[in-house]
């Protein structure tokens, strides 16, 4: 049940918050869930979908099937080109149907093969490797995991902690606000060069390692986290402004309300009325930015794992767009979609969770 906010009519008091009103029904709140699962799923295939139909209509997004001697050879070209097609499913036609002229061509498609194999739970194979996509992907996020991981936990436990310092005056608010600003208004890339210069230069302070997971393919524990301190930290920075800066502005606002004036005068301590009566009142707000965190780590992620040399999700990505890897890049991108949108379906529960108010669907 959620703590009620100033409108309400019952003051802070010793006892804890006062409650909502509302009954947290389980019947309409899985419902709405039910609902937004299945909007979310959708526009995951929505948007994957556009991607895979625009990756491989587009002729510049065709695969480079043939090296540039075997296309030299006009004879074998044909051939050759003809059997690659072939085996990689696209000497059929992209899709049910073409526009202009119309032409209906059935089931028989690439896109309905794709579509089949996403129901299956598969994503195709790789046209560079025959691997398949999965196989890849989990590869991938054997790196970007941990990486986004501890990347989201510091960000969220730095950014309360510091929101909840600054909440305390305007003073302080203004100050923690400039500087959060300023770290904002640098780009990602910018802020992993300053730390590779500043911690991984040999001619400065050779703290960390500059690029890779090292050569030991069995690494430990304590080595993988070594050198993913500065790739980790890179994310940090760049993620807490965007948390650090709504929350506080909430907390602050939130204390300066009558009912906390209220709870002041009846005699609640400053450490009781934060913990059960400001916080909670603002945590819907702290929730909505934590759950538009998430998608942020993920797309930066590809970005630190191409500067620090990672084998993670930004490599593979890149990669798979250099070498027109479509299966690959289609998968990569349905992946951070779904993240993308998973983090919004559980900013919404967890809104639900904590206030009744917000089911609505």
């Amino acid at each position: 049940m959620a703590p009620c906010g100033p409108a309400e009519s019952s003051p802070a008091t010793t006892s804890g918050p006062c409650r909502s009103t509302l009954p947290l029904s389980a019947s309409p709140m899985m419902q709405i869930l039910a609902w937004r699962l299945g909007r979310t799923l959708f526009t995951a295939w929505l948007i994957t979908s556009v991607v895979f139909l625009l990756t491989r209509g587009l002729e510049t997004g065709q695969p480079q099937l043939l090296s540039d001697t075997a296309l030299s050879r006009q004879n074998f070209r044909q051939e050759a080109e003809s059997l690659y097609r072939q085996r990689l499913g696209l000497s059929v036609p992209l899709f049910y149907c073409r526009v202009l002229p119309w032409r209906w061509y059935g089931t028989p498609n690439q896109y309905h093969e794709w579509l089949n194999q996403l129901i299956r739970g598969q994503l195709g194979t790789s046209f560079r490797d025959g691997v398949s996509v999965m196989t890849h992907l989990r590869e991938a996020l054997g790196v970007t995991l941990p990486l986004t991981g501890s990347a989201l936990l510091l960000s969220i436990f730095l950014a309360l902690l510091l929101a909840l310092r600054a909440a305390r005056t305007e003073r302080t608010l203004r100050w923690y606000s400039n500087v959060a600003y300023l770290v904002d208004s640098f780009p990602l890339f910018a802020i992993g060069l300053l730390l590779l210069l500043l911690f991984a230069n040999p001619d400065f302070w050779p703290l960390f390692p500059a690029y890779g997971l090292g050569s030991d393919e069995h690494a430990s524990l304590w080595s993988t986290a070594y050198h993913l301190a500065l790739p980790a930290l890179t994310l940090t920075l760049v993620s807490i402004p965007g948390i650090l800066l709504p929350t506080a502005a909430a907390l602050h606002q939130q204390s300066l309300q009558p009912y906390v004036a209220t709870a002041r005068a009846k005699g609640v301590s400053s450490a009781l009325l934060w913990r059960r009566h400001i916080l909670p009142n603002a945590l819907p707000v702290f929730i909505t930015r934590c759950g538009d965190l998430l998608p942020g780590v993920v797309a930066g992620a590809v970005v630190v794992e191409v500067l620090f040399a990672l084998p993670g999700m930004g490599r593979l990505l890149a990669e798979a767009a250099a070498a027109r890897d479509l299966p690959v890049l289609v998968g990569g991108i349905w992946l951070i979609a779904f993240t993308r949108l998973a983090a919004w379906l559980l900013a919404d529960v967890a809104n639900m969770w904590i206030d009744p108010r917000h089911q609505t669907s």
